[in-house]
C-alpha cells in the first residue's frame, strides 16, 4: 500500500488568491512581486501551472505568508491581515 500523498492544487489555488486579494493587489502586480510574469501567475490561478518551491519561498519572504499555509493549509503561524 502507497503511503504517497499530494497537494490538494484547488485548496492551493484558492490560498493563493485569499492572499492577493488580502494584500488589495492584482494578479500583474503580485506576479511581479514574486518574480514571475503575469501570464505564468494567471496559468497558477487557473491551474495550468503549480507554484515553484522557489515562488513559494519568494511569498513568504516577500509577504510573510508561512509556506506550509499555502501548501498544506496549516493556518497557525498566519499573520492576522490574512485571516
Amino acid at each position: 500500500m502507497s503511503n504517497k500523498r499530494t497537494v490538494d492544487r484547488t485548496a492551493v489555488i484558492h490560498r493563493l488568491q485569499h492572499i492577493r486579494q488580502c494584500l488589495e493587489l492584482n494578479k500583474t502586480t503580485f506576479a511581479v512581486s514574486i518574480g514571475i510574469s503575469k501570464s505564468n501567475y494567471s496559468q497558477i490561478e487557473s491551474g495550468a501551472r503549480m507554484l515553484t518551491v522557489d515562488q513559494i519561498y519568494t511569498i513568504f519572504m516577500t509577504y510573510g505568508v508561512p509556506m506550509d499555509y499555502l501548501v498544506a493549509g496549516r493556518a497557525e503561524n498566519l499573520p492576522g491581515r490574512f485571516r
